[in-house]
């Protein structure tokens, strides 16, 4: 047990000559609980000017504040983290369980990390997933062909997870609420959404450029919206497609030829600009999942037999995860998912099956 102000006004009492009264020095607030070494530490001559009663009222005050704040979270703020992990193009960020349990802590949530198999919660570790690497060169037919083959392995990688660690933790009751932290490739983080169980209430966490962070930056205001509009008046057959401009823009002319004369809508932002960071707060994300259920509700009208949208995306990875959690494959239409290879978009996943 240490002392901030020294517990005597004597010289050789550390930090002794500070105004604060000797009955109250060995009261709580001037105590700090130590291991032997910090205590000589903080207590040795040659540190009086780096460990000041400042400094140490500060760290402990720290301290104090982030222990309250945890302790009085209740067992319904509970939450069970699910991280996957893959490289994306090459690249791969930073996802620790400490760097989850620190984003959902700052949403007055506290983690749990469901302790069996890895120890380390609900992973799904796609950054050893073989052929990876040869999508991101040659030519468009190479790799859109070597994607499908990555695709195939990392859907089975993301389904194992789901049904042995996730499942049996939703079905015995353990899991009620989730959080969800996703960097990998688009397909694959619609597809991961279109596994979790929509009865369990989920929070998708992003990760936000301009910080280098997943928490989600507590900005004020009602977020971002998002308009659908019909761009090509095509005659509603049974395959429509869809761009999602959000994050960045995709032209007209780089819709393939192949699916170019279909009937056609767009997402995008209403009074804002495209650009990567734009969800900077979990209000943009509700306004854009309000866009994809609104556009699949319009196509229940509008196309009534749709088997197929072709959807091609340039939307943050949070937004992919939200669009695979409301797509139905009893209701909606089957989901091709699109990706840019090689300098042009093609077909790469499928989610749900093909209404006939």
């Amino acid at each position: 047990m240490a002392h901030i102000v020294g517990r005597s006004t004597h010289e050789r009492s550390p930090r002794g000559s500070d105004p604060l009264s000797e009955t109250l020095r060995d009261e709580a607030d001037n105590l700090m609980l130590l291991c032997a070494q910090e205590h000589t530490e903080i207590d040795a001559k040659a540190t009086q000017d780096m460990f000041t009663v400042a400094w140490l009222r500060g760290l402990k005050q720290d301290h104090e504040d982030r222990i309250r704040h945890v302790t009085g979270l209740g067992p319904d703020r509970a939450t069970t983290v699910v991280r996957m992990m893959g490289p994306v193009h090459g690249n791969a960020v930073e996802l620790s369980r400490q760097t989850a349990a620190s984003a959902v802590t700052a949403r007055r949530r506290f983690p749990l990390f469901l302790e069996s198999y890895s120890r380390h919660g609900v992973e799904i570790d796609l950054q050893n997933t073989p052929g990876e690497g040869q999508t991101v060169s040659g030519n468009a037919l190479s790799a859109a062909a070597a994607s499908r083959s990555y695709y195939q392995q990392a859907v089975k990688v993301i389904d194992g997870v789901i049904q042995y660690q996730l499942q049996p933790g939703i079905e015995s009751g353990s899991v009620q609420h989730v959080s969800v932290f996703g960097f990998a490739r688009l397909p694959l983080l619609v597809y991961l959404g279109s596994r979790l169980d929509d009865t369990v209430p989920t929070d998708v966490y992003q990760r936000h450029r301009s910080e280098q962070s997943w928490v989600w930056p507590t900005e004020s205001g009602a977020g971002v919206e998002f308009s659908v509009r019909l761009t090509q008046a095509e005659p509603a057959g049974d395959e429509a497609v869809v761009i999602m401009n959000v994050s960045g823009a995709i032209a007209s002319r780089e819709v393939p030829a192949e699916i170019a004369a279909l009937r056609r809508y767009e997402i995008s932002p209403v009074n804002a600009e495209i650009y990567p960071d734009i969800l900077r707060q979990p209000a943009s994300l509700c306004h854009l999942e309000a866009a994809f259920r609104g556009i699949l509700a319009r196509l229940e009208i509008e196309a009534k037999g749709l088997r197929r949208l072709h959807m091609l995306p340039a939307i943050p990875m949070s937004a992919a995860v939200t669009l695979g959690r409301i797509h139905h494959p009893q209701v909606h239409p089957q989901l091709v998912i699109y990706e840019r290879l090689a300098g042009s978009y093609a077909p790469t996943l499928e989610v749900g099956q093909s209404i006939d």
